[in-house]
């Protein structure tokens, strides 16, 4: 299951949310992103250091990039569509994309933000086996 990939990304080895999905999502459907890839994400994580788009939601939105994007993101038939229906599902699952909204509500002292990460686990999990996409085996 990814939230246990996930989990393990997040509170064993120490990745930031957004680092901790696209790992996460790497592994589980062997997207075949290398280690310096995923390091571009380091910058989203707690919301762009900001508080602001989540930072879970943004390596969601790289996996699901990687799943879908056949040479560029705008000629990319669906594309649009797909991630705005992710974010639905975001939002329906969590209550916001707004990182500081998903402290208040998931962050506490002892595993910070892993409630945000298996939520978004979970909301990622659903819409990529809606799409067809099934996990390694």
């Amino acid at each position: 299951m990814l939230r246990e990939i996930a989990k393990d990304y997040f509170i064993n080895q120490n990745y930031n949310c957004a680092e901790t999905m696209l790992h996460a999502i790497n592994c589980y459907y062997d997207l075949g992103l290398t280690p310096a890839e995923v390091r571009l994400m380091g910058g989203f994580g707690g919301g762009l250091h900001a508080g602001h788009a989540c930072g879970a939601l943004c390596g969601c939105m790289a996996a699901l990039s990687r799943m879908l994007v056949t040479d560029r993101a705008h000629t990319t038939e669906g594309f649009d569509e797909a991630c705005k229906a992710f974010v639905d599902a975001f939002i329906k699952k969590l209550g916001s994309t707004m990182c500081y909204d998903l402290k208040l509500r998931y962050r506490n002292d002892t595993d910070r933000c892993l409630k945000t990460v298996e939520l978004a686990a979970d909301a990622f999990e659903e819409y990529a086996a809606m799409l067809g996409f099934a996990p390694k085996a």
